[in-house]
């Protein structure tokens, strides 16, 4: 299934940096953060005056992106006082489980809080359909999945004890899953294929394949943020766990999609900072806890946690049979067991 008709023609923004509220103290990781959406969150943060690590690969591919954002202005319409924001970064190879471990303590020996983990870094429909990662998983479900979830293993006690302290606000502590339309193109029903999880027998070829691969690894994306929020929102102060579709935007994530589909949809996407404001208001919007958006689904609130969030910072509804599955057969649950199992020698 495609993109809904709001996500792919969104109302224009009614959150932006006008109503942002300052940063300061507060810690924050963006997996990605060199380019696209996850440069311009880094950016939208470091003027709020937040703490804000990106992850590269390298740390000349960082630097391209830690100073122009020193040197950068915020955006016109901010109204809080700039000029306190710190920009670091971690070295991180989503690409290979072994190193992930690594990368979370040099993170963990750095900093003593974490508000905000954005899970930001991914990949679609890669140039080269059969290059594996280096434990020989399909890059989108290595570089999408794996690597974030044992990411997420090793900061969540930190982001728990975070969400604990005095000074941290009910429901402040966030992790976002970015996830996409794409999702709706997972297999059916529960939007994994449990027995095929790189999808080598699927009956797609090609380009629909492709597609399928990536749809399945953004619907895991959306069942992560579920079942973290199941499992963990009412630890300390209360955690919040989201997913999100950025928005069509002009990155490079689209560079590998056939010249035919860029040249006919191209006209539809949007600057990058507009998916920033998307992750910005999932990571640091305040919350109405009085109308239950802290709650689960079917809690008899509004039961906004574990939820999907839709361009430029609205709530949606994620893929209908995936989120069924979700809370009538609690496929989060036997996700993450399956993952466990999968990134266990890494752990």
């Amino acid at each position: 299934m495609a993109a809904t008709w709001t996500e792919m023609f969104p109302p224009s923004p009614t959150w932006t940096e006008a109503d942002m509220k300052d940063q300061y103290g507060r810690v924050f990781l963006v997996t990605g953060g060199t380019a696209g959406i996850g440069y311009e969150t880094a950016k939208m943060i470091y003027h709020l005056n937040g703490t804000i690590y990106i992850t590269s690969r390298s740390e000349s591919s960082a630097s391209k992106a830690t100073e122009p954002i020193k040197s950068s202005s915020p955006h016109p319409s901010q109204t809080i006082p700039s000029g306190r924001g710190t920009i670091s970064y971690v070295q991180l190879n989503l690409s290979d489980l072994s190193t992930i471990k690594g990368s979370a303590e040099e993170f963990l020996r750095r900093e003593k809080r974490l508000d905000v983990i954005i899970h930001n870094a991914g990949v679609m429909l890669p140039a080269d359909p059969e290059e594996k990662t280096e434990q020989g998983y399909h890059l989108q479900l290595g570089i999408n999945v794996l690597a974030p979830f044992l990411l997420q293993h090793f900061l969540t006690p930190l982001l728990l004890s975070t969400a604990s302290l005095p000074d941290t606000r009910s429901f402040s502590t966030r992790v976002i899953w970015v996830s996409s339309s794409g999702h709706r193109a997972s297999p059916v029903p529960d939007g994994v294929s449990w027995d095929d999880l790189d999808l080598l027998q699927a009956s797609k070829t090609g380009l629909k394949k492709e597609v399928e691969r990536y749809g399945q690894s953004k619907a895991m994306g959306v069942m992560l943020a579920y079942e973290f929020a199941r499992r963990y929102h009412e630890h300390g102060k209360g955690i919040l766990s989201f997913s999100l579709h950025p928005g069509a935007l002009k990155t490079g994530l689209q560079d590998n999609l056939p010249r035919w589909f860029n040249a006919i949809f191209g006209w539809l996407r949007h600057d990058a900072r507009m998916g920033a404001l998307t992750e910005c208001w999932a990571g640091i919007r305040e919350v109405n806890v009085e109308s239950g958006e802290g709650g689960m689904p079917g809690d008899g609130k509004v039961g906004k946690n574990g939820g999907y969030v839709v361009p430029w910072g609205r709530w949606g509804d994620g893929h209908e049979s995936v989120m069924k599955g979700l809370m009538e057969r609690r496929t989060g649950e036997r996700l993450w067991g399956v993952l466990e199992k999968m990134v266990g020698d890494y752990m």
